[in-house]
């Protein structure tokens, strides 16, 4: 959005207006969907979902199956219809599935007014989600999918410095008929102990004298992108009652760096890679430099070069549900030829990868991908006097957003 509709995409907003799970197995009103009823809901909410609606409130009996030791009655409702499927037959109307504890446990994790937080989790098992809340507490609410071990996650901070105290803990897992209270060894600030199959929030209080409770300034307003180059982005954004300076933050994973600084409410971002995705906040700091909550937080991605010496055309031809073919066409815009050249991209998910290609190389590592020209390959003519095109199917497991920036022999090109 931010790319394409401009100046007019803090006017869009995205509604996930449906959610829910089928494996094909029926896991509907079991654990595994409680689970996942968190985790989703934190997951778009954290990228820029204004609202997220379960369905169904109430739905009706489907398939009858046993998942984790109950019975899962194929109902894509939160509470029961009170329904009978054959001769097995629901709970009383209303009363709670799952997945109606897994969205109550996002409410032990945070509410209106509060701040969500980057969090990333080392585990493929666990995942991760923070709320600063507007009286300086963090919560952090781990859930656990493996349904056979418990998991042990450490905690680390940034930012964040936690006081001695216990900290409040709230536990869903086998054997808990709601969200219940935990006391004892299972949390401590720096360590917890997850369930199999099990959510846990645990809501730490700030070291006396430090957070954005601490600072004399307010909370900046969210920045505005008021011009972007290749390398350069300039910021502006409301003033903060109380700041003595503004420091701009970008999101880099679950951490943050420093990337620019002002006393006015206003910076110019320099030396950035072109064609690069850049995601920030601002903090004021007050007199004594100590600092405020952040800013909402802003997107944008720089251009390319004017002057760019190649151009990349990116075609997706055909697309199904897990897969797609694709055809790019590279053209050398430089006074000299080209020969033996490379083709650079990185993928913008983690589930997007080449399967198999032609008239060129393939080769991937993580997200990045390299194509290497075929053997007898000519080279590309000076001034776009000639092209070379090569294709490939790709695989994705979800969402399967273009490559927004190619390399040609290691130089940024414009693409379209």
């Amino acid at each position: 959005i931010d790319r394409y509709a401009g100046p007019d995409s803090p006017r869009i907003g995205i509604a996930l207006t449906e959610i829910n799970t089928n494996t094909g197995g029926a896991r509907l009103t079991a654990r595994p969907n409680g689970l996942f009823a968190a985790d989703a809901y934190m997951t778009a909410l954290e990228n820029g979902v204004f609202t997220v609606e379960w369905w169904n409130t109430h739905n009706g009996a489907g398939q009858i199956t046993t998942v984790d030791g109950e019975t899962d009655y194929g109902d894509m409702g939160m509470l029961s219809s009170g329904a009978c499927s054959g001769d097995v037959c629901q709970p009383p109307p209303n009363t709670p599935f799952h997945p109606y504890f897994g969205l109550k446990m996002t409410r032990e994790l945070g509410t209106a007014g509060d701040t969500m937080v980057a969090t990333a989790s080392s585990g493929q098992d666990v995942s991760a989600h923070a709320v600063h809340r507007r009286d300086g507490r963090l919560s952090v609410l781990l859930i656990n999918k493996n349904p056979d071990a418990a998991r042990t996650v450490d905690l680390d901070y940034t930012g964040f410095t936690p006081s001695a105290a216990a900290p409040e803990v709230r536990r869903y897992a086998r054997g808990d008929s709601d969200i219940t209270g935990v006391t004892g060894g299972e949390a401590s600030a720096s360590r917890v102990t997850v369930p199999p199959y099990a959510m846990i929030t645990v809501t730490l209080s700030p070291q006396a004298g430090t957070g954005p409770g601490a600072s004399a300034a307010q909370a900046p307003g969210t920045p505005r992108l008021e011009a972007v180059t290749d390398t350069t982005a300039r910021l502006s954004w409301q003033g903060a009652q109380g700041a003595a300076r503004y420091l701009v933050q970008e999101r880099d994973g679950a951490h943050t760096r420093l990337i620019g600084e002002s006393t006015g409410a206003s910076v110019t971002l320099r030396n950035l890679p072109p064609g690069s995705t850049h995601t920030v906040n601002v903090l004021a700091a007050d007199a004594s430099g100590r600092l405020s909550a952040p800013s909402a937080p802003l997107t944008f991605t720089t251009g390319t070069p004017r002057d760019a010496t190649c151009a990349v055309t990116y075609h997706q031809d055909q697309s199904w549900g897990n897969g797609f073919v694709a055809t790019v066409t590279v053209r050398n815009l430089s006074a000299t030829p080209i020969s033996g050249w490379t083709v650079d991209w990185e993928w913008p998910t983690d589930r997007q990868s080449v399967s198999s290609g032609w008239n060129a190389t393939f080769h991937q590592s993580g997200r990045q991908v390299r194509v290497t020209a075929p053997e007898g390959a000519g080279p590309l003519a000076p001034d776009g006097g000639s092209a070379a095109s090569f294709g490939f199917v790709g695989a994705n497991d979800g969402p399967n957003p273009q490559p927004t920036v190619f390399r040609l022999n290691g130089t940024v090109c414009s693409s379209g």
